[in-house]
């Protein structure tokens, strides 16, 4: 077997483990618009049995946030609630609303109840540490866990507020069978980009990896160029640095995330998400420099199965798997004639 071959298996069987252990874990997120501050304006989430989870912020006194879930006898409410940072006296309680529940002794007087329904109140438990989660990468104090079983069917109402009136971030996770559209799969690491932002990071911190990964990467190629490149060298070597650089912003976030966190043994998993975008990144990188001339049928093979497969390993994110895929189409007339030299 050739080592083109062996390299494509090898790349295939890690893209499949890590796609079948992110599938247990993973939550699709989801951006409601406008207000949500009011039953009448409540959060409607279609499908509330698939994992969604939503990022949000209670910015002013008095400030409730109600989301509206529409379940099947037999079917599970599963709900999460969780914090980034640990702030005094900013813990979120949850509500969950139903036909059949009995109200609580006492519930803020802005609390809205539709007319016959329940309440049950729960309180949140703050952890000591943070808990890492793999998958962003990130760390969390997550204070509420519901899973029960749905005995009644109707609609439901989740409420969340934060009892002393201080203002902070909260992440509410709703559902659990772990399903993904294919344009949801591939767009996961912009939306990973917004996470990192409601955490509180700017862009320009989330990205710098990537940044400096291509300029520098760009750098040296021109410092050390001996030869002259066609366009499908300068592409190939732009697309191995985009999924590079989307490596060490795992590995930045990684390290961000580790910082004072409980330790677990899904780290090992946040390490082959980094050496899948890494080790693409490298052989986009080696491959690119030592081709020359025209492409052959191999050449082609070989971009596109590293370009595919880096579209489902969030490699690039996006850009370098694509710019590899269109490496392996062009027509070789098209790279003709198109060379760059020092």
């Amino acid at each position: 077997m050739s080592r083109l071959k062996q390299l494509a298996i090898l790349l295939l069987f890690f893209i499949f483990l890590s796609f079948m252990v992110t599938i247990t874990i993973a939550h699709t997120p989801l951006n409601p618009e406008g207000e949500i501050h009011s039953l009448d304006t409540a959060f409607e989430v279609t499908n509330p049995t698939k994992s969604w989870t939503l990022y949000r912020e209670l910015q002013h006194e008095g400030e409730v946030e109600y989301y509206k879930l529409y379940l099947n006898s037999g079917e599970k409410l599963r709900v999460s609630l969780y914090i980034k940072e640990r702030k005094e006296n900013f813990a979120p309680h949850l509500i969950i609303m139903g036909e059949n529940f009995q109200l609580p002794a006492s519930l803020p007087s802005f609390i809205e109840i539709p007319d016959g329904y329940g309440a049950r109140l729960i309180e949140p438990t703050m952890p000591e540490k943070p808990e890492f989660e793999p998958f962003t990468p990130a760390s969390y104090y997550y204070l509420i866990d519901i899973d029960e079983t749905i005995l009644n069917e109707g609609d439901y109402y989740l409420a969340t507020y934060n009892p002393d009136l201080k203002e902070g971030k909260y992440g509410i996770a709703i559902g659990y069978k772990e399903e993904f559209t294919l344009s949801e799969w591939l767009l996961i690491p912009f939306d990973v980009i917004g996470i990192h932002e409601w955490e509180g990071q700017s862009l320009i911190v989330i990205l710098m990896p990537m940044l400096l990964s291509l300029v520098l990467g760009l750098v040296l190629l021109a410092w050390k160029l001996t030869r002259k490149l066609n366009i499908f060298n300068i592409l190939g070597i732009v697309a191995g640095l985009f999924c590079v650089g989307s490596g060490l912003m795992l590995f930045m976030q990684m390290l961000f995330a580790l910082y004072g966190a409980v330790f677990n043994w899904l780290v090992v998993l946040t390490m082959v998400f980094i050496a899948l975008p890494l080790s693409i990144g490298f052989v986009l990188l080696k491959r690119s420099l030592q081709v020359e001339g025209e492409l052959s049928k191999k050449d082609r093979f070989f971009f596109l199965i590293l370009g595919f497969a880096g579209l489902f390993t969030w490699s690039g994110p996006l850009f370098g798997p694509y710019i590899a895929i269109i490496v392996g189409i062009l027509p070789n007339r098209f790279l003709r004639n198109r060379q760059f030299t020092k």
